[in-house]
């Protein structure tokens, strides 16, 4: 979403500070507070284990609570209706009233969020969150989505098996193949450095990195080379070399040049240590054509 901002909706666990703001909007339940230690105040406890993020921009304001213990909800406006209830997640939203109970928790928390203001998430299975919506939110610009819990090793087995690998194609010199004579073979449109993607879910980003540990050359007549070498772009001379025996005249004309590449895999959760995912191959192709030297003989 082109301009928009992510915010991290955490659980309100004390204070911070700033002046009195009064907000018109539905009026927050103290049922869902409990005093902290240091008169902040805290969610209700014992609630559903969820985050909760905030994307906004032009298009609108988004609200994610990503749940681990249970399947998605449906998504709903800031209106109050409720939506589809799916696990017990049936969620609304609506600007905070500022009253006497929140005052002084709202004077000490709003110049963390400057231009923003404190919106309350209610879900009809007790889940009660605060986030903070730009001052300009509408009702009708906030939806709620209920993002399912997710093993991060499966996003990062999805990631891995869409990595975003270059187009790679075959190099090779002289461009038409000569029987009994060293063809030279190299990669185009990749360096061979670690290719990295990631996806976030609520508040969760899992990152996957992929790095070529060989390549496998085949060269269509039934000879393959094993090397970590990517070769040398003419006209320097490449280390992957092949000479051919035959024409490919018997190949329908030409020979399938493939190069099998082999990625170790790695991943991470919001930045912590790498774990391994097994590792996946790519292959890349070229028609070669060979020829069968031919010898002339000319009078004198």
């Amino acid at each position: 979403m082109e301009g928009s901002r992510r915010h991290s909706g955490k659980w309100i666990v004390g204070a911070t500070r700033l002046a009195l703001f009064l907000l018109a909007g539905a009026a927050l339940s103290t049922a869902h507070l409990v005093s902290a230690d240091d008169g902040g105040y805290n969610p209700r406890p014992n609630l559903p284990d969820a985050s909760v993020s905030v994307d906004s921009g032009p298009d609108g304001v988004t609200i994610y609570i990503a749940v681990s213990d249970t399947s998605p909800g449906g998504s709903d406006d800031s209106s109050g209706g409720s939506s589809d209830d799916s696990g017990g997640w049936s969620c609304t939203s609506a600007a905070m009233i500022i009253g006497n109970a929140t005052r002084d928790w709202f004077v000490r928390e709003a110049p963390l969020h400057p231009g923003d203001a404190p919106w309350v998430v209610n879900c009809d299975n007790g889940f009660m969150s605060i986030v903070w919506l730009p001052i300009s939110t509408q009702p009708a610009d906030v939806s709620i989505v209920i993002v399912p819990g997710v093993d991060p090793a499966s996003i990062a087995a999805d990631l891995r098996d869409h990595v975003p690998v270059p187009d790679i194609t075959v190099g090779v010199n002289p461009a038409t193949g000569l029987v009994a004579m060293p063809s030279w073979f190299w990669i185009e449109g990749y360096d061979g450095s670690a290719i990295r993607t990631s996806d976030t879910l609520g508040d969760t980003t899992v990152e996957v990195e992929v790095r070529p540990t060989g390549y496998r050359w085949s060269f269509g007549d039934g000879e393959a080379l094993e090397t970590d070498s990517l070769g040398e772009a003419y006209p320097q001379e490449s280390d992957i070399r092949h000479t051919y025996q035959q024409s490919s005249l018997a190949d329908g004309g030409a020979f399938q040049v493939t190069v099998r590449i082999t990625f170790s895999v790695r991943y991470r959760v919001d930045g912590g240590p790498w774990e391994p995912l097994d590792p996946i191959t790519r292959s890349f192709s070229a028609a070669y054509r060979v020829q069968q030297l031919q010898s002339i003989l000319t009078g004198q």
